[in-house]
């Protein structure tokens, strides 16, 4: 008896955690591909938009005209425009992991931002 009662009791755990473990699942983009719900739109960027608002989060803070790290000042558009066409810009936010000269020292740019960077740059760095 004892030992009938331990097998249906197994076997009732077994199929209750199935049950509980089929009903879990990813059927969204954010839960598949870690998208946040939200497209990379990079046919129209801008910089007020789209450049100031990365650069002022992500470089600022180091790159200003006050204290520029490494002689380099990020604000403003002609700060961030000649560092983005002479390529110093892309060569920093692009490098890998590990490398001391990967910017932000904080960790890299997300995808998107680095498509929009790139774009804008690719687009001649405009004022626009």
């Amino acid at each position: 008896m004892i030992r009938t009662s331990k097998n249906l009791f197994i076997m009732a755990t077994a199929i209750g955690t199935t049950l509980l473990l089929s009903q879990c699942k990813y059927d969204n983009a954010n839960d598949l591909y870690g998208t946040g719900g939200t497209s990379c739109d990079t046919s129209a960027v801008t910089f007020s938009e789209d450049i100031s608002t990365l650069i002022n989060n992500n470089c600022v803070g180091c790159h200003s005209d006050a204290g520029p790290s490494g002689g380099i000042s990020l604000e403003g558009h002609s700060n961030v425009s000649n560092n983005a066409l002479n390529g110093a810009l892309m060569n920093r936010v692009q490098r890998p992991l590990g490398d001391p000269l990967l910017m932000p020292p904080s960790g890299p740019l997300s995808e998107c931002d680095q498509s929009q960077l790139r774009a804008w740059v690719n687009e001649g760095a405009p004022n626009n």
